[in-house]
């Protein structure tokens, strides 16, 4: 029954869009007003008067699931063009509108590089598809020009960890993007940018590609719930929000590295001296760029690193496809070591140190700026990330030496597995439990630590569910 009201409805939309849409071409424009090194000046659409219509996509089910019907496309426009600058060097692009060839030489007839997609590892697409993200190179700044019909609510699949998604025809506040269970969103949406690399997003705009983690295969879905039409003026804004950056969320708590290379280019990474409570898996960036556009990361995949519970901690530098010399700035600096090829140089204040040739071994020490002592209590910590997939990480605390047990028990209460059976210094401890050999659900961890050696026999336990 549900299926035939759907259907009803869909048949009486299109039917009032047809006998109802104008030809009457009026312009109007959406201003990309976010600013900073991401954006690439002002995005320009022009449509056409019309009704607005649904159309059935391509995939499966017709049920209602969080108020949105998937499989459902919302159009927004019969004729619309939109005008799209793109920059010099590697963009991640998408196609915003509904057009009749989707071939790239025919949307972007004047790039120098095939387009690339993201399955796990990049593959060539001679030929796109909405709701999808590219890479794609241009020699210089360009504008393409872009016709179809617009829409405004889109539904996009998406497979477990890292996706390159494209937005709707019109911006897309991240905020109005909604999982469709069991997909859980795990990281932050990240744009690029050939001059800084990697950025946090917080809105999608038409045209362009972005990055999403997510934890679980299946489906966002978009919705341009956030644009505005100003009573003055034909023009639609976009609903403003904080401009974010990977910068701006560390800068108070964390010392900045800046690494350039010889053409300019300008990448950031960020670490502390002291142990913060963060989920390290915020700070995880994307898969590294095709080509030859820089790019640097710890060897973690993340672009902050701190020493968490250790006295001193190394972790490597990863850069990829510099052009040398480059050049590494620092500044407000304590207790922080630079290791090149063995060399230490050591941080103090602020410098810089430049590096002639590629080098296979740079890294951060990082020793602690504060006393970490012993734990002064015994402690089971919440494992992160939570929700996970596979792996997550559970720490705990000793205050002496003891006899530890931690295992893992499903939700009859059966063991699954024993992580630690062993007898351990006192300190903070942690370890990675990969559960891709068991199913998707709840499962607890029991830690028990007890010190034979002393007269009172003292033991810990504690239970944590994840």
């Amino acid at each position: 029954m549900k299926r035939k009201i759907i259907l009803l409805a869909m048949q009486l939309i299109l039917t009032n869009s047809i006998l109802h849409s104008q030809s009457i071409n009026l312009p109007w424009h959406v201003f990309d007003r976010g600013g900073g090194k991401s954006t690439s000046g002002n995005i320009a659409l022009h449509s056409s008067v019309c009704q607005p219509a649904v159309q059935a996509m391509t995939v499966n089910g017709s049920s209602l699931e969080g108020g949105y019907i998937p499989g459902i496309r919302q159009l927004g426009g019969t004729t619309t063009t939109l005008d799209l600058t793109i920059g010099d060097g590697w963009n991640m692009i998408s196609v915003p509108l509904l057009v009749s060839d989707y071939r790239k030489t025919s949307l972007y007839p004047t790039a120098v590089s095939a387009s690339f997609a993201y399955q796990g590892s990049y593959v060539q697409r001679d030929t796109l598809k909405n709701g999808a993200g590219y890479w794609l190179k241009y020699a210089v700044d360009a504008t393409t020009q872009l016709s179809g019909t617009s829409f405004a609510r889109e539904t996009i699949n998406v497979a477990d960890k890292w996706n390159m998604i494209g937005g709707a025809s019109y911006p897309v506040l991240v905020s109005d993007i909604t999982p469709i269970a069991p997909t859980i969103i795990a990281s932050n949406y990240f744009g690029y940018s050939s001059s800084s690399g990697y950025f946090v997003e917080d809105t999608l705009k038409p045209g362009k590609a972005y990055w999403i983690k997510v934890n679980n295969t299946g489906k966002l879905v978009l919705h341009s719930g956030s644009v505005l039409i100003e009573p003055s003026s034909s023009s639609l804004l976009v609903k403003q929000s904080h401009k974010l950056s990977i910068d701006n969320s560390v800068k108070n708590t964390f010392t900045s590295l800046q690494i350039t290379d010889a053409r300019g280019q300008i990448r950031m990474l960020y670490f502390s001296t002291t142990s913060h409570e963060t989920d390290p898996s915020k700070f995880e960036l994307p898969p590294i760029p095709p080509g030859d556009m820089m790019d640097v990361r710890y060897i973690t995949n993340r672009i902050l690193e701190s020493v968490d519970h250790e006295r001193t901690k190394n972790v490597t530098l990863q850069i990829t496809s510099a052009q040398y010399p480059i050049t590494i700035y620092w500044s407000k600096v304590n207790d922080a070591t630079l290791l090149v090829e063995g060399k230490e140089i050591t941080m103090m204040k602020q410098g810089s140190i430049q590096i002639p040739h590629q080098t296979s071994c740079i890294k951060l020490r990082l020793t602690s700026s504060t006393d970490v002592g012993l734990p002064k209590e015994f402690a089971l910590h919440q494992n992160y990330p939570n929700p996970f997939n596979p792996t997550t990480t559970i720490r705990y605390d000793l205050t002496m030496d003891a006899r530890v047990t931690l295992r893992i028990y499903n939700t009859l209460g059966q063991e699954v597995i024993t992580l630690v059976d062993e007898t351990q210094e006192a300190g903070y401890k942690s370890i990675e439990w990969n559960a891709s050999d068991v199913a998707s659900g709840v499962y607890f961890y029991r830690l028990v630590a007890m010190n034979h050696s002393s007269n009172s026999g003292q033991s810990f336990t504690d239970v944590k569910q994840m």
